[in-house]
């Protein structure tokens, strides 16, 4: 009898082993499934974050996001407002890396919320982007669009996601670190939109 006991533990102790050793190999092929499955490009899932440009030769790039108000917006998540001109598609693109930290660039746009392409000069009825750059701890450089294109691809209540390139000019007192003009190209973005 207690060699009947015996085996039958072996034997439930084997079973249970391979049948853990199973479920392993199953959730493994399931996370590199997956894997292979995720899109290559800038976009991304649901509820996440993704732009880049490249400004004045330098590629800026971010995606992280606020939970709650920082600085009086929230960083890459887009708002629609209405506003005299119609509906507003306002965001705010910062190149953060902490959620302690507001990050060197930080893009604000304010563009029609619509889909398709916009171009804009210098002066637009507030329509624009302007590119804050921390160049130290006490200066901040400040760029208004002088001519610049966005190309909204997708809008819906969630997400919204584009292309966009410009020219922006420096806005108040120039120092010796800061340029006249400044380019953006190669822009995307790919952010949700928000309810405030």
């Amino acid at each position: 009898m207690k060699h009947l006991k015996f085996l039958t533990l072996i034997f439930l102790s084997t079973v249970f082993l391979f049948s853990c050793s199973g479920n392993t190999n199953n959730e493994t092929s399931s996370s590199s499934d997956k894997k292979t499955t995720q899109p290559s490009t800038a976009t991304s899932s649901a509820g996440d974050a993704s732009w880049s440009c490249v400004i004045d030769g330098q590629p800026v790039s971010g995606g992280l996001t606020d939970n709650g108000l920082a600085y009086d917006y929230q960083r890459n998540v887009a708002f629609i407002d209405d506003v005299d001109k119609g509906k507003e598609l306002l965001f705010y693109l910062l190149d953060t890396k902490t959620a302690d930290s507001p990050g060197v660039h930080t893009l604000r746009f304010s563009v029609p919320a619509k889909t398709g392409v916009s171009s804009f000069g210098p002066d637009e009825d507030a329509w624009g982007i302007q590119i804050s750059i921390d160049v130290n701890k006490n200066h901040t450089a400040i760029y208004n669009s002088d001519s610049f294109t966005i190309n909204v691809t997708s809008l819906s209540a969630s997400r919204v996601s584009g292309t966009f390139s410009g020219k922006f000019k420096f806005h108040g007192n120039i120092d010796d670190t800061d340029k006249n003009e400044i380019e953006v190209t190669d822009g995307k973005f790919d952010i949700p939109v928000s309810n405030r």
